[in-house]
């Protein structure tokens, strides 16, 4: 039996944050095959918390929580062990390739478990995780869907089962209304004053309210909204950037981005009621959501009425489901006119497009199609793995397939390991053509973009279309074959295509979609045209003329703020 002085003694230490001590003198005083799992489990996450962690650290400790989840027969333990090595294995198995192999072994664990105990919701959530990131969206919706019916409190189970749907065609638009109305109920609502009650009055120009956890680094959106602030009607709107992750991570275009705002708020380190209070004490009257569903810890903000008129756009390419948002922005190619009842918000349709890109700060050069160099056609995609679905995998395969000697590149935003789409592929026979990029190789923006010159032919994904590469890409003269859809996030890319007045890569079925990508491969003449047009003309499009785009955005949010006044 365990000395109780020595379990003691352990359990200080590891209190104490003394992990090293709780490694040596676990290992000195028991081997492995002897060690109680407890012990085992304790070892372990001292291994995982413990300063400068290393690969091997890692690898020990998933065998540690092995051990433990082998020799446990108590549920709780056993399911915490089996946790323990899931989110060990996720958040280490794009660092190091060695640990593919474990997360394999995390999903035969985990199915036994699963067969063994039945529903636990701290499984399931953990499941949740395990299947997301080994890219099996038909398990993590299942996982999400038991965890939903069982009454799960989980904001961030909520959101995850309403963002995961729209990478699958499994959910219809009608089927996602109806889960988002019932959305708000996994929020607080929070005590506010008022907004009769707030002089806004004293307010000198309207104050409009950008709030995000992205303002960081050289996010996306940054790209889309600096220049859009810049070119707003100054002796009208006072711009707030509302921003909730830290100041440290600011540069490159979210620097530009905080320097367009008129006044710039970080509210880190505040909490939800906190926030709301700030933000209504600065007499904010329009308050715009960046986030969506993507931030379940944040996006409660707006599920009270903080602002007279509140605004979905950009962040999340859907309803948010709140009833307090008023409006999301959208346009005549995302929501069509018979379609806005699916929507919890009222929709503001900008004339043109949605959103504008503001382009980059470095030269454009007019590069040749690479095949005249490599004597191969070389598709890529630089979406997010998670879009790359099992219907995108079996249409991109029948491309390479028709397209003799061609190669795929895929380069992902999100740290997915490699190993679980290259399966995908594997199954269709054409993993050896698939080529990928690592994420950290390419961090500076400019090094991403230059790997445009490598494509002749981009990819979008469906129904979960891609936004931003498909803007880099048009911007660097590449063609985009792209999947019409069924609703606002399925229709990103028709609605890009169709303002830069190039619908001929568009396609409304697999079938088309295989034809127009195998029919431009081979028509090599067709392809450069094209990708000269592409070049010379899309600066001149709607997609990023930002000064036309600021102008019609501030029109239309005229238009529902007055419209609130008069009621």
């Amino acid at each position: 039996m365990l000395d109780k002085i020595f379990l003691d003694s352990i359990k200080q230490l590891f209190i104490k944050k003394k992990y090293l001590e709780v490694i040596s003198r676990v290992e000195e005083n028991y081997d492995l095959n002897d060690r109680p799992p407890g012990l085992s489990n304790l070892c372990a996450i001292s291994k995982i918390l413990k300063p400068n962690i290393t690969k091997d650290d890692i690898i020990s400790a998933l065998n540690d929580f092995e051990h433990c989840y082998r020799k446990s027969d108590i549920n709780p333990l056993k399911v915490e062990a089996l946790c323990n090595y899931i989110t060990a294995c996720v958040k280490n198995s794009q660092k190091y390739i060695e640990i593919t192999k474990y997360f394999k072994k995390a999903k035969e664990m985990y199915q036994e478990c699963e067969k063994e105990i039945g529903y636990n919701e701290k499984l399931f959530m953990h499941g949740v995780d395990l299947f997301k990131y080994s890219l099996d969206h038909k398990k993590n919706r299942k996982l999400l869907k038991e965890l939903i019916n069982n009454n799960t409190k989980s904001k961030i189970i909520a959101c995850a089962y309403s963002y995961m749907s729209n990478y699958t065609y499994d959910w219809n638009q009608k089927d996602y209304f109806e889960y988002s109305k019932k959305f708000k109920d996994f929020f607080p609502k929070y005590t506010t004053k008022n907004t009769d009650e707030i002089n806004y009055e004293k307010n000198k120009k309207i104050k409009i309210g950008f709030v995000s956890k992205d303002f960081a680094a050289n996010h996306s959106i940054t790209y889309f909204l600096k220049d859009t602030l810049k070119h707003l009607n100054q002796s009208k709107f006072e711009t707030y950037g509302v921003s909730l992750s830290d100041d440290i991570f600011l540069k490159g275009s979210s620097l530009e981005l905080k320097n367009n705002f008129d006044k710039w708020l970080n509210f880190t380190n505040l909490k939800n009621e906190e926030i709301i209070n700030e933000l209504q004490s600065h007499r904010i009257e329009i308050l715009i959501d960046f986030m969506g569903l993507y931030h379940a810890d944040r996006i409660e903000i707006f599920n009270s009425r903080v602002s007279p008129l509140q605004i979905s756009w950009l962040g999340y390419p859907n309803t948010v489901g709140f009833p307090t948002i008023d409006y999301l922005v959208t346009d005549k190619n995302l929501i069509k006119k018979n379609e806005e009842k699916l929507y919890v918000e009222k929709t503001i349709n900008l004339p043109n497009i949605w959103n504008c890109h503001s382009g980059f700060k470095f030269d454009r050069e007019f590069t040749e199609s690479p095949f005249k160099k490599n004597k191969y056609i070389t598709f890529g995609s630089f979406n997010n793995f998670l879009k790359i679905s099992d219907d995108v995998v079996e249409v991109w395969s029948k491309i390479l397939k028709k397209v003799n000697h061609s190669k795929l590149i895929l380069k992902s935003s999100l740290n997915l390991n490699n190993e679980f789409i290259l399966e995908k592929f594997e199954e269709y026979g054409v993993h050896n053509s698939i080529e990928f990029y690592a994420k950290q190789d390419f961090l500076n923006v400019e090094n991403h973009i230059k790997l445009y010159k490598e494509v002749d032919i981009a990819l979008d994904t469906f129904p979960y279309n891609g936004v931003t590469t498909t803007f880099e890409a048009l911007w660097s003269g590449v063609p985009v074959i792209v999947m019409k859809g069924y609703n606002m996030n399925s229709r990103c890319g028709e609605s890009i295509l169709i303002n830069a007045k190039i619908e001929s890569f568009l396609s409304s079925n697999k079938e088309e979609y295989v034809n127009k990508a195998v029919d431009l491969s081979n028509d090599r003449d067709k392809l450069e045209a094209e990708r000269k047009n592409i070049f010379e003309n899309i600066l001149k499009s709607s997609l990023f003329d930002s000064k036309q785009f600021s102008t019609d955005f501030q029109n239309e949010i005229f238009k529902v703020y007055n419209r609130k006044l008069d009621n």
